[in-house]
């Protein structure tokens, strides 16, 4: 009894150690996106063009929009959006081998282009516009969890 106790009380202090429960790390600790302006203009009935800066860490990479091997950056709007025609353009990747394959990704500092049209009948006001920007950062020899960064900015409609 004495020989298996002593085995579970070690694994017990290891367990319990300050540290022990740290948070695995995700695609968000080494990806942050924002918006380049936090308040954009436009009247009721006309597109407003907004862009969001996403910056990777240092020999970490993602792979472009719509890469059919591996989860490609996305800009989703949340499910409020209130506004319509929502459209994206994604910064091209470069082709590289990444695990014997050629796919295309993305380093460093990127811009996503995004543009949708302000309804109509939209009341003068501010509007927020909630977005997510869905990524999964690798390096060369990992990939990390994927991660959901919420991004935030004001529509002022005139």
């Amino acid at each position: 009894m004495r020989r298996l106790l002593i085995p579970v009380l070690a694994l017990s202090v290891i367990c319990l150690a300050p540290g022990a429960f740290a948070a695995v790390k995700t695609s968000a600790d080494v990806v942050k996106a924002a918006p380049a302006a936090a308040t954009v203009t436009a009247k009721a009935g006309q597109r407003v063009d907004f862009t969001i800066k996403v910056d990777i860490d240092h020999t970490w990479h993602l792979y472009a929009h719509g890469d059919t091997n591996f989860l490609g950056i996305d800009l989703v709007p949340d499910e409020f959006f209130p506004l319509q025609d929502f459209q994206a353009a994604y910064p091209e990747g470069k082709a590289k081998k990444f695990f014997g394959e050629m796919v295309l990704m993305i380093e460093g500092s990127q811009v996503i282009k995004a543009s949708a049209l302000v309804p109509a009948g939209m009341q003068a006001g501010e509007q927020p516009l909630d977005l997510v920007v869905a990524v999964q950062a690798c390096d060369d020899k990992t990939c990390l969890q994927p991660a959901r960064i919420p991004v935030s900015l004001t529509l002022k409609v005139e």
